[in-house]
């Protein structure tokens, strides 16, 4: 009878407190699927089969006595309960947060995940071919790379750090300069053996030209020298919606494309390109920066990978 009365005690304070049981990971888990609203994404990101996040969300809801979300065939939808879970979820993550980092600010021993967006371009060519270097270092780092060229809102994604190029940051973001940045017009030999090598901008009328269908304001492709000609509006017949295809779609001898120039020239030293129309070159620069948030620009496993960065941009900052 004691022991009855004991479990009966025991499962009415349950009832009385229902996320008792809940983890931290529990509460980030949760961000996650009421930021992306997509059990398939949330899966992706984490590594992990689709059926692992939704067992994971259902004994959420079962710990908590309420269902969180409406499920259907087009995704999630925040419930009246799960609009109240979030606001708490959201703060109870960024304090967990903020009390890692205090903490481990305190020492200079590096470990742990760190979250890193940045540019299809710049991941491909710059940062993955000298990762390793990174990753010995630092045994007991882990880095994710979240590879797009969509801009990212870093607090509710979880990204440490953002590899961003004429991007001004916010004012919760701290910016360091990893170096500047113009953009050229190239074409691969083969093409221009084909279709010949345009001598002034009015000429691109009559090629091919690969746009850009991520980023609409890179389809307006500027030029200096040529007053009766200095935007020209980029249609395409073929578009890709990274710059990173961009570049593999030029070398594929399908178009001329409009790369970032520090790459282009490390391209037309190996004979992949041709740069053009250098005579009517747009100068504008554009700034590169790693973009963390404010607090966490002091953490041991951020500085590092911040330093990392700036020896990776290096190249960027001796052609500027």
């Amino acid at each position: 009878m004691l022991w009855l009365r004991a479990r009966m005690s025991f499962e009415t304070f349950r009832r009385r407190d229902p996320v008792t049981d809940l983890s931290l990971q529990d509460f980030h888990l949760f961000v996650r699927l009421a930021e992306s609203l997509s059990v398939a994404a949330v899966a992706r990101e984490r590594n992990e089969h689709p059926s692992q996040v939704s067992r994971a969300l259902s004994r959420m809801e079962t710990e908590c006595g309420v269902r969180l979300f409406h499920r259907s065939t087009h995704g999630l939808s925040l419930t009246d309960d799960g609009c109240i879970f979030l606001e708490h979820a959201k703060t109870i993550a960024q304090d967990a947060t903020r009390l890692a980092d205090d903490l481990a600010s305190r020492s200079n021993h590096v470990s742990g995940l760190v979250r890193i967006s940045v540019a299809c371009i710049l991941a491909e060519y710059v940062l993955i071919p000298k990762l390793r270097d990174l990753v010995d270092r630092h045994p007991e780092l882990n880095v994710s790379l979240h590879i797009s060229d969509r801009q990212v809102d870093m607090s509710t994604e979880g990204i440490d750090i953002a590899v961003r190029a004429g991007i001004p940051p916010r004012d919760t973001h701290v910016a360091r300069k990893l170096g500047s940045h113009r953009r050229a017009l190239y074409a691969s030999p083969a093409y221009l053996a084909a279709r010949g090598i345009p001598r002034s901008p009015h000429d691109l009328v009559h090629h091919d030209l690969i746009a850009n269908a991520a980023v609409n304001a890179h389809n307006q492709w500027p030029f200096d020298g040529d007053d009766e000609f200095s935007t020209l509006p980029v249609a395409g017949r073929i578009l890709a919606d990274n710059t990173s295809a961009i570049v593999s779609l030029t070398r594929a001898n399908l178009g001329i494309g409009r790369i970032n120039k520090v790459i282009g020239a490390e391209l037309v030293a190996h004979g992949a390109l041709t740069q053009i129309l250098e005579d009517y070159e747009d100068t504008t620069e554009f700034d590169i920066a790693a973009v963390t948030l404010a607090p966490r620009n002091r953490v041991p496993k951020i500085r590092v990978c911040l330093d990392f960065l700036s020896e990776c941009f290096r190249e960027f900052r001796e052609r500027a």
